[in-house]
């Protein structure tokens, strides 16, 4: 019997091993012709995270545009380095890293949550790598956590709201504690509470407990964009949800006010991951904002 090979895509970049994925072709026939899609390079929240948090809900993006997912250092498949190497700045740098390596000229950025951060700051030092902007449930400084914790002062049981701070302050002793805390604490993220889907988006990650525990508790304290946004041109997309306890709307229309060329759309029924909750819609919403 053949053994299935599997294909793993590395680069090696800035003194790392960095994993991507590339969804869609982007070079297609149209007519007599061959036409260019654009590059949509999509960042995944965390920190601790990896890019399964995507799969399979972008997938439809990949008529209209070439998607390349990464793991950021540190996080999912990319290599384990020293967490003291993960500042937002140098995630930053990486994205730029692959970019170079992959020989894409100008692309379009997708980061989601902590993600999204990162893309804020790639936008910062390198605007003229960038066409188009997707800052997607996601916020300008560290100020979200007061935010968040006063939303989920709402709607959090009262072991969940004694849990919280374990993560964002960066007090998760070992793997098994930031199990137990994701147990707690996940249905937070979502408006309706589908139990397979939770299951099995929750499942799908590599955790990386050592670099979210190092981000939170000391470069989240630190983080914050906003003096820089209003000097940022490209154009951008906010995407944020009204039931989204971590990063509520309030840090959305924050961004907004800064982003001299964004406009905000805020999806309804969503926590979180409204790629998820509210598919169609938002699939519907960036393949409109992507092509334009």
């Amino acid at each position: 019997m053949k053994r299935k090979l599997s294909v793993y895509m590395f680069a090696n970049i800035n003194g790392t091993r960095i994993y991507f994925d590339v969804e869609g072709s982007g070079y297609v026939p149209e007519g007599e012709r061959m036409r260019h899609k654009p590059v949509l390079f999509a960042i995944h929240g965390g920190p601790g995270s990896d890019h399964a948090d995507f799969k399979p809900w972008l997938t439809p993006l990949a008529e209209t545009v070439q998607i390349v997912y990464m793991d950021l250092r540190c996080n999912g498949q990319s290599e384990r380095v020293d967490p003291a190497t993960c500042t937002l700045e140098q995630l930053a740098d990486d994205i730029e890293a692959l970019r170079n390596y992959l020989g894409f000229g100008r692309i379009q950025l997708m980061g989601h949550s902590f993600g999204g951060m990162v893309a804020q700051v790639f936008a910062t030092r390198y605007p003229d790598s960038l066409d188009k902007l997707v800052l997607l449930c996601t916020a300008p400084s560290r100020e979200f956590y007061p935010a968040a914790m006063d939303f989920a002062r709402k709607i959090a049981t009262p072991e969940q709201l004694n849990v919280i701070p374990e993560l964002f302050e960066g007090r998760i002793e070992d793997e098994a504690h930031l199990i137990r805390w994701w147990d707690v604490c996940y249905d937070l993220y979502f408006h309706v509470r589908d139990e397979e889907i939770m299951r099995e988006t929750g499942n799908r990650p590599i955790g990386s407990m050592e670099v979210a525990n190092y981000t939170f508790k000391h470069f989240i304290p630190l983080y914050d964009v906003r003096p820089q946004l209003p000097d940022l041109k490209v154009t951008t997309l906010i995407i944020g949800a009204r039931h989204d306890w971590v990063t509520p709307v309030s840090q959305s229309e924050e961004m907004h006010k800064l982003l001299p060329n964004s406009r905000l759309t805020v999806f309804e029924h969503s926590g979180h991951m409204p790629f998820i909750e509210e598919h169609d819609a938002f699939i519907s919403l960036l393949t409109g904002f992507v092509t334009e």
